[in-house]
């Protein structure tokens, strides 16, 4: 099992924008008689209880602080907390949430000014507490702090006046957060910033509002506890946290998380989300295979943590079950990440010879074949803004992206170029890192496989895919030449973060770090940098489009799969797919039919 890095990170995997459905995406769904989802449908009813499997373990924390993951979204983000901006089950743009309307833009889109709806309250203990502008600006303070461990804030806030360059040890307030009145919310930024401008990035869970004369004493110290002390704002909230503790009765990590109705959210002021269902349960731990098999024959059940059932079950499901299947693009990719900074990938040649030799057809079989995905020829998804303008299908034309199936004779080419004059390399073996579950770990021994007919030989340390994350890929200080199993959904539907978090060299971290190619180009540190202040849509998908086709001509990663997210459901649930969230599921949307 695995999933995609979101958002981001993260996603996620992290979170999708989807126009139409891509032609390659829609003849894989035709072929395979399977039925991509709409939202709402005639024969939904309100109520009951829906379980849902999960693999891997389920939500990475209870912080709404540090939620950057797709299933930290589905779980816990959209059923459980209002944010200043959200996105509706059919929606590719945010939508007023906590806030009354869209930024107000003045000052050459330098300051916003944003309303607060009233009458949005807390669950308990703090039921009669109202949502204010205080409470977003703090909730947007605590993400730089390192306790709480976001991996976005200084990405899309960091131009906010007087926010920290870096995580910090104490909250620091940040000045270009006003709060003029409880219902009033002013961000002023150094220059214009066009992710904010558009409310993409202030509909991210930095937003969920936190009261801070409440959460401030779980804030201090080397790891927040406010997540297992929250008071939530959605429809629904932890089993029995009205205590003001999330007991153990309700949630276990990688294990149970149980959802119950929030007596203090109300419908009326909530344009989002509809909750149909009395109760989720979501229970972790589980094998794939014997999930997939549930869930198919069961009732009142839903997949979870996992983007498609193994293989073998996908195409018996497909063959049998279609109409339990809902595929949608995730907004998403695969890859293979290259360190730059580990010879030989430092050379151009070597990282192009990588690419040219990658069978990418060989390894979405390992995932299953045509129906998870398209075969990519560069780093934005179809989907997404300037897909086209980078190259659309056919990529921006590099030769060493020319043959899906792989070719040995160019990557050897490449290999004399960097000065391995038998067109094989001849040094030592790489130090790789993969997940240690299929279909993951079939990706990365096939990987491994078809380096080795250029000389590359790989010494790959299979392991848990958190671990791979955590204490590898993520770490620069871990030495990992090549992660096979790595993949980025977008945090929002802006094609920066598809390229910014990935190849930025700002975003170069020592733990968390999403630039795992750990691509530090000046030029394209600047072109990036430059391209984030732009807020008009076709300009910015222009200059990210210019970017994707740079750093695939610099292939510090080899891009193989767009992939779609494989939902499946028992027969009587009703499941609503989540475009921004990776195509993951809507529960708030779903129900029982």
């Amino acid at each position: 099992m695995d999933s995609t890095m979101k958002r981001t990170a993260p996603r996620p995997r992290a979170a999708p924008r989807r126009r139409t459905l891509p032609i390659l995406a829609l003849a894989a769904l035709l072929a395979a008689g399977a039925v991509a989802a709409g939202c709402g449908s005639s024969s939904t009813t309100n109520g009951g209880k829906v379980t849902v499997l999960d693999v891997a373990g389920g939500v990475d924390s209870l912080d709404p602080g540090y939620w950057y993951y797709q299933t930290d979204y589905t779980e816990l983000g959209q059923t459980t907390q209002r944010w200043l901006y959200g996105w509706p089950a059919s929606a590719h743009a945010p939508a007023p949430d906590i806030a009354t309307a869209l930024p107000e833009l003045s000052n050459g889109g330098r300051t916003l000014t944003i309303h607060i709806k009233p009458g949005i309250h807390y669950s308990a203990p703090l039921q009669s507490r109202e949502v204010t502008s205080a409470d977003i600006k703090y909730s947007m303070e605590r993400c730089f702090l390192a306790s709480v461990a976001n991996g976005y804030a200084e990405v899309y806030y960091g131009k906010i006046v007087g926010a920290p360059a870096a995580p910090t040890a104490t909250l620091t307030n940040i000045p270009g957060i006003e709060t003029p009145n409880p219902h009033t919310l002013i961000i002023k930024t150094s220059v214009p910033v066009g992710v904010l401008t558009t409310a993409d990035a202030l509909g991210l869970p930095c937003t969920i509002p936190v009261p801070q004369s409440y959460a401030e004493k779980f804030d201090t110290g080397a790891h927040s506890t406010y997540g297992e002390h929250q008071v939530f704002t959605g429809p629904y909230m932890i089993k029995g946290a009205g205590s003001g503790t999330v007991p153990t009765s309700s949630y276990q990590p990688g294990k149970l998380l149980v959802l119950v109705r929030n007596p203090s959210w109300k419908h009326e002021t909530d344009p989002i989300r509809a909750a149909h269902f009395n109760e989720i349960e979501f229970k972790g731990g589980n094998d794939i295979t014997v999930a997939s098999h549930q869930i198919l024959s069961g009732t009142s059940m839903m997949s979870g943590d996992f983007a498609a059932p193994p293989p073998a079950v996908l195409q018996e499901g497909l063959a049998n079950n279609h109409a339990q299947f809902y595929i949608e693009p995730s907004g998403g990719n695969r890859y293979i990440s290259l360190n730059t900074t580990i010879p030989p990938l430092n050379n151009i040649d070597v990282r192009r010879a990588i690419a040219a030799v990658i069978d990418r057809n060989a390894l979405r079989l390992t995932r299953g074949g045509s129906q998870i995905g398209s075969i990519a020829t560069h780093f934005i998804p179809p989907t997404m803004p300037g897909f086209e303008a980078a190259g659309g299908a056919a990529g921006p034309g590099y030769d060493f992206y020319a043959n899906p199936n792989g070719d040995v004779a160019l990557a050897e080419t490449y290999m004399k170029k960097a000065g391995y004059a038998s067109g094989k390399y001849t040094g030592a073996p790489l130090f790789a890192v993969a997940d240690n579950e299929p279909p993951a770990k079939d990706t990365a021994e096939a990987v491994q496989s078809q380096l080795a007919k250029i000389g590359i030989r790989l010494n790959l340390h299979e392991v848990p895919h958190a671990t791979m994350l955590s204490q590898f890929c993520l770490v620069p200080k871990a030495k990992v030449a090549i992660c096979p199993t790595l993949g980025w959904g977008k945090d929002f539907f802006d094609s920066q973060s598809m390229i910014d978090p990935v190849f930025n060299g700002k975003n170069i971290v020592p733990a968390g770090n999403t630039n795992t190619p750990q691509a530090n180009s000046p030029v394209l540190n600047r072109q990036m940098d430059e391209a984030e202040q732009l807020t008009q849509p076709e300009a910015r998908a222009n200059a990210w489009a210019k970017l994707d086709k740079e750093v695939t001509r610099e292939a510090y990663v080899v891009t193989w799969l767009w992939d779609n997210e494989v939902g499946f459901t028992s027969k009587n649930v009703h499941g609503v797919k989540w475009p921004f969230n990776g195509g993951d599921w809507d529960l708030t949307a779903s129900s029982l039919r």
